[in-house]
């Protein structure tokens, strides 16, 4: 019963709006003033003026100093092991597999420093600090991902000296 109430208004409503007749709005004639001159429309009151005095000074350059290139220590031959040495910069950095890892202080991976997916090794072997966000940033998956190919939880603390499966 309530439903037929609501529905009563509405079709009532498209009944009414389908049965008038007004079709179009009401069309007034425009003058000539308004037309387009020769297919453009240009105002008859742009009067030319001289440039203002400010304009006609030279234009300097903006003068670019490059800022200071430091230099990063490099990485000789990536193993697949865990290799560490001293960065001023960062902390420490860590060669894993092809992949250097940047650490501040702390031991926590700066992840802007580093690429995502570097790692291309089917297995991986934890070590210390390692999460399994870590790992899955190296190889460039989600951790849920490198969590079903080991029948692991995402929540599970990985062991230093652990091997994972990558792909």
């Amino acid at each position: 019963m309530k439903k037929s109430f609501l529905l009563l208004p509405l079709v009532v409503t498209f009944a009414l709006t389908a049965c008038t007749s007004n079709n179009s709005a009401e069309v007034t004639e425009s003058s000539s003033d308004t037309l387009p001159n020769g297919g453009t429309w240009q105002p008859a009151d742009i009067q030319p003026t001289s440039m203002p005095s400010g304009m006609n000074q030279p234009i300097s350059q903006p003068s670019y100093t490059p800022a200071p290139i430091t230099a990063k220590p490099t990485v000789t031959a990536p193993s697949s092991n865990h290799t560490s040495y001293n960065n001023a910069n960062y902390g420490s950095s860590d060669s894993i597999g092809n992949c250097q890892v940047i650490r501040n202080e702390a031991g926590t991976p700066i992840y802007a420093q580093m690429t995502k997916g570097c790692y291309t090794d089917s297995t991986i072997t934890v070590g210390p600090q390692d999460t399994l966000y870590f790992v899955s940033f190296l190889a460039g998956k989600t951790p849920a991902e490198i969590a079903a190919l080991n029948n692991i939880s995402t929540t599970t603390k990985l062991k230093v000296g652990q091997t994972l499966r990558m792909r």
